[in-house]
């Protein structure tokens, strides 16, 4: 995959611009630089700039007509354009999901964004759950990180046999 990137504080909270314009300044200049991996840190739970990317009140169903989502669809299918660039996508500063055990969220959500990307070239991959760690800094019960993965890992597989699946290790992927 090469060198890599973080397209941080766009998607998972207000910091920067919410624009395919202001993600593709980034993308083209570190592509520019020999970078070949982007990853593009979603927050679906939680509220940015007011809204969340799921329907809050049923089980995490991914809201497909979101406008964030809208832009978030852009710069993947825009850094997938480029050659050899990789797209990592994950969950990214969940805290109520990680600290509820939140199992049906995440499985709900990775079941949607698995349908909704699943006509795109490979070289978009899936990080399921970013740094594993409660609210408090701690680190996540192993089991429930497994439970919460492996069931976010079978939806994924039912939609798509070969799209690659990040997990990564407890708390903050130190491990």
């Amino acid at each position: 995959m090469g060198k890599g990137f973080n397209l941080g504080q766009m998607f998972d909270n207000t910091q920067n611009p919410r624009t395919l314009a202001a993600a593709k300044a980034k993308i083209d200049a570190y592509y520019a630089q020999g970078f070949r991996n982007v990853r593009i840190p979603i927050t679906w739970t939680e509220k940015v700039d007011g809204t969340t990317l799921v329907n809050e009140v049923t089980v995490g169903d991914v809201n497909r007509n979101h406008p964030r989502l809208l832009v978030i669809s852009q710069v993947i299918d825009y850094a997938l354009s480029l050659q050899d660039m990789y797209v990592v996508i994950n969950a990214h500063h969940e805290s109520a999901l990680k600290d509820n055990n939140r199992a049906a969220v995440l499985e709900r959500i990775w079941q949607d964004a698995a349908d909704i990307y699943r006509d795109r070239n490979h070289r978009l991959m899936f990080e399921v759950l970013n740094e594993p760690h409660l609210s408090n800094g701690s680190a996540m019960d192993p089991a429930n990180v497994r439970a919460m993965t492996s069931k976010s890992y079978k939806k994924i597989r039912a939609v798509d046999a070969e799209r690659i699946i990040l997990i990564g290790g407890n708390q903050w992927f130190g491990a």
